[in-house]
């Protein structure tokens, strides 16, 4: 027996309201329902009543066909013949509409509708959505998404600065409203996975998304704002949860191949799925995705360049050759460079710096949900991808002190050089990703109910080719053995100075959870649900460099240490759906953390929705998030340690080696150097949103929300040289209390204020004869991003500083018997050059704005043959030239622009 009381309106929505109070599902199809009314249900009823009564007078009844689930039916009515009827031609035939129970983002409550409006802003991405993109990773999915910033792999690779020259990772992920990859959590199918392998020195640790394959994901959720009562730690910006495809129909097989219009860039995958069907009335999924993408290397562009000359900028390109103790250029040398450099040894490492990495990756996916005994089933879940990728980046470059004993020495002086004769810094790894999940779920009553077990596994090695050894390189100069001025070298030497260094990384994540969801009392809008668990989790993080690495023998970089490490964490969570009204709903969420070694913290969120008419919803939530720090920040920062002079000031007094110029002005020798700090303690932020959903009809609804997350105690890198109040431990002294070094560690310092919003339009409009016409625009707009480095540190906002504010989605749709056309706009703003705390750079005169930039993108899709999708996308129809004012950008955005340009695609799907 239910106590019900349903509004009248609409009957899809009713029934669809009755789906999930009653937690059954009703199959339809929507011409069935369309244009047809239902009455307002009140009073306790069966659900059999309830049908009954909503379904009286319309013509339609409802049949049983399993315990959870009914089907409506015509009800034929007795025909009555006459010599003037005539035969009227059979409707068209419709499949019905499965009306499951969504788990959406952001809520453990379950809905009945996808579509339904819930009271965090959720931007959804539909599988109609991606394959008219054209894309064909989920990193380039959700990287041009709005309000998110894309970390491309080159950009990671490079994390920490050029001068370190250690690509290590090669990982690709996005982050949202400008908190970093830190504050974003990725979910595959509401779970969390295991974070790459390898630690990326300033970003921490990185979800790679081109693990999980396109053809294999069914929708994409994105939720902006505060989650950790929901989910836990790191969903201080937002949630990204990735649905996996769980059934199909038949078999799929894809097939797609791309190049771009200057013939280089290619790119082919090949998909293949199955649907299967068990004996005991189970069902599932098994997918196959191979991908293989070309490189494309750094001279394939000719705006990719430090050379900013065509702008009226500086050329940044540097002469390659002796300079003498003033840092004055006397004579050039550049060895073995190739013939376009020699004649005036000009070094422009962009030309060599890969735009995308050559990749080949295996992916498999299976589903599997099998009944056990009435009323529950068992689900297994299998994912595995294995991924070789490759990039270049410029040869090795440093600046060489030759003794005047050296055949090519130079007295009073030093060698600008680059090893063009080891060739250019390559890595190569190898990256293999384990996901197994297991679940027994069912329904006791009214209550669902769900223990679950995952195992999540991601391994890489990595190998850099090109690097240089200090120690080999040391004695080869010393014993002037090694040649700089052309003079061919051993190769038995070369091999000796730059052997390959190997770093390996597994991160792995085990989850373990109990979950209880289902009606717990009554209100006047409805019956109050509860949804409550309790979730261990183990995290374990294993890096083995090499021995040189453990060593500190990598001439121009950090010294990498082995870890194995493991941290076990607990949780209790409570949410509560309180519909207080019939047009009043309010969401209570509780959550009880507890991470070894960083103690326990509450995380509350609130969330209102009111609907004071039918087409008229407003909405707004506030919630507390954390984020302890994970394995692998765990660290010290990137730091080369090199003994340099500072100027004596009374804090530095007294120092082991100084230097007196004269009465007035003396210098200490101190290395610069880093340590691990083991006593930081969790991030924390609050989020707030507010909005209205105005959706005057089916066909057209308008959204419009604003936020403002807030973070603290950001974890933050600095030394004695940014604030020593804000760093005391900055300084390290002897025995004799004499300064011997400065070193920089991180520190819980740091404060972020975001504030924006985000506008979101969709209309759709049936012409008839003419088609099918639908528009989708999407905007999102930073209007502050303030930070502060420390207590006392001056407060900017970087709001339009390095990144544009401002980004658009928008895509028309039109369908027209077997032809679906599709074009897709994405545009950002403008941005400014520098910092603010420092302003445009003086020699960029009056470019101090990188102008905006839109892109169109055309997608055609082709279904007059049966069973057949023929396809055509057009990525960058106008193929510009990107366009960047930031002269240490290598000409584009890595971010924001995509280097191949225009770019076609060619697909073909098959179903049987």
């Amino acid at each position: 027996m239910l106590s019900l009381d349903l509004p009248g309106g609409r009957l899809d929505d009713a029934l669809k309201a009755l789906a999930l109070r009653s937690r059954i599902q009703i199959l339809y199809a929507p011409g069935q329902v369309e244009g047809r009314r239902a009455s307002a249900l009140q009073g306790d009823m069966t659900i059999a009543e309830a049908l009954h009564e909503l379904l009286e007078g319309e013509g339609l009844r409802a049949e049983r066909v399993a315990p959870d689930t009914f089907v409506l039916r015509e009800i034929r009515r007795p025909r009555v013949e006459t010599n003037a009827s005539r035969p009227r031609p059979s409707p068209p035939r419709q499949h019905p509409v499965d009306i499951d129970r969504i788990e959406v983002t952001g809520s453990r409550i379950p809905l009945a509708d996808i579509g339904a409006i819930t009271p965090t802003p959720m931007t959804l991405i539909s599988r109609e959505d991606i394959e008219a993109s054209g894309y064909q990773t989920l990193f380039e999915l959700l990287r041009f998404q709005v309000g998110m910033i894309g970390h491309h792999p080159v950009a990671v690779a490079a994390d920490g600065g050029p001068d370190f020259q250690q690509p290590f990772s090669i990982a690709a992920t996005t982050s949202l409203n400008a908190l970093g990859p830190r504050a974003t959590l990725f979910l595959v199918d509401g779970r969390r996975v295991a974070n790459y392998g390898l630690t990326s020195s300033e970003l921490g640790g990185l979800t790679d998304l081109d693990a999980i394959p396109l053809s294999m994901v069914e929708r994409v959720e994105v939720v902006r704002g505060g989650a950790s009562a929901i989910y836990g730690a790191d969903a201080m910006a937002g949630v990204v949860n990735i649905i996996l495809r769980k059934r199909q129909k038949g078999s799929e097989l894809l097939a797609r191949l791309g190049r771009s219009t200057r013939g280089d860039a290619d790119e082919w995958r090949l998909s293949a799925s199955h649907g299967l069907d068990t004996r005991r009335g189970g069902a599932g999924i098994l997918a196959v995705d191979w991908l293989d993408r070309e490189e494309l290397p750094g001279d394939a562009r000719d705006w990719h360049t430090w050379d900013h000359s065509r702008h009226g900028l500086p050329d940044w390109r540097f002469p390659l050759g002796y300079r003498d103790l003033g840092h004055r250029l006397v004579q050039l040398q550049c060895g073995n460079a190739p013939p376009g450099i020699a004649p005036d040894c000009m070094f422009d490492p962009a030309r060599y710096t890969s735009l995308q990495p050559a990749s080949q990756r295996l992916s498999l996916h299976g589903h599997l949900i099998e009944p056990l005994w009435e009323g529950a089933a068992l689900e297994l879940d299998l994912r595995y991808s294995k991924a070789k990728q490759a990039l270049a980046n410029p040869p090795f470059r440093a600046r060489v002190n030759l003794p005047a004993s050296h055949p090519d020495g130079l007295e009073d002086g030093f060698l600008d050089y680059a090893f063009f004769e080891i060739g250019p810094v390559r890595n190569r790894s190898d990256n293999r990703s384990l996901d197994l999940g297991t679940s027994v779920n069912g329904t006791a009553g009214d209550w669902t109910w769900d223990v679950s077990f995952s195992h999540h596994q991601n391994k890489v090695d990595s190998r850099i080719h090109g690097l240089i050894s200090s120690e080999a390189i040391e004695h080869a100069v010393d014993e002037g053995r090694y040649r700089f001025d052309g003079t061919p070298n051993d190769p038995a030497l070369l091999e000796a100075v730059s052997p390959v260094f190997r770093l390996g990384g597994e991160a792995t994540l085990q989850q373990f959870s109990v979950d209880f969801e289902g009606p717990w009392f009554n209100l006047p809008g409805g019956a109050a649900r509860l949804a409550t668990g309790v979730e261990l989790t183990r995290n374990t993080l294993l890096h083995d460099p090499d021995q040189r690495l453990r060593d500190d023998d990598l001439a121009l970089g950090t010294q990498k240490r082995p870890l194995d490490s493991h941290r076990r964490g607990s949780a209790v969570y409570a949410e509560l759906g309180l519909p207080l009204h019939g047009k009043l709903l309010a969401d209570v969420a509780l959550r009880f953390d507890r991470q070894q070694d960083y103690g326990s913290r509450f995380s509350p969120r609130l969330g209102l929705k009111w609907a004071p008419g039918e087409s008229l919803t407003f909405r707004g939530t506030a919630a507390t998030g954390y984020r302890a720090p994970s394995l692998f920040e765990l660290r010290r920062p990137n730091v080369i340690e090199e003994h340099v002079f500072v100027r004596q000031i009374d804090v530095l007094r007294p120092c082991a080696i100084e230097i007196a110029l004269d009465e007035e002005r003396s210098y200490c020798l101190v290395l610069l150097g880093a340590f691990d700090n083991p006593d930081l303690r969790a991030e924390t932020s609050r989020s707030h949103t507010l909005g209205m959903v105005w959706a005057p009809s089916t066909d057209f609804s308008l959204s419009f929300d604003v936020f403002r997350i807030r973070r603290y105690n950001e974890i933050v890198a600095g030394s004695a040289f940014d604030d020593l109040d804000a760093f005391p431990d900055s300084l390290r002294r002897d025995e004799q209390g004499r300064l011997v070094a400065i070193e920089s560690y991180f520190r819980n310092l740091g404060r972020t204020d975001v504030r924006g919003w985000e506008a979101e339009m969709r209309w759709r409009l049936d012409a008839g004869n003419v088609g099918d016409f639908s528009l989708a625009i999407t905007a999102h707009h930073l209007l502050k991003v303030r930070r502060q480095a420390w207590g006392d540190a001056p407060v900017h906002d970087h709001a339009s500083y390095g990144a544009p504010s401002s980004n658009l989605l928008a895509s028309l749709q039109w369908s027209r018997r077997d032809w679906v056309t599709t074009l897709n706009l994405r545009a950002r703003g403008p941005y400014r050059i520098g910092s603010p705390d420092t302003g445009c750079p003086s020699y960029n005169g009056s470019r101090c704005s990188t102008p905006g930039r839109g892109v169109l993108d055309l997608d055609l899709a082709w279904n007059g043959l049966p069973n057949w999708r023929l396809g055509l996308n057009i990525r960058d129809l106008a193929d510009r030239a990107p366009v960047n004012y930031d002269t240490d950008q290598d000409g584009y955005d890595i971010a924001h622009d995509d280097p191949r340009g225009r770019f076609v695609l060619l697909s073909a799907r098959y179903r049987f």
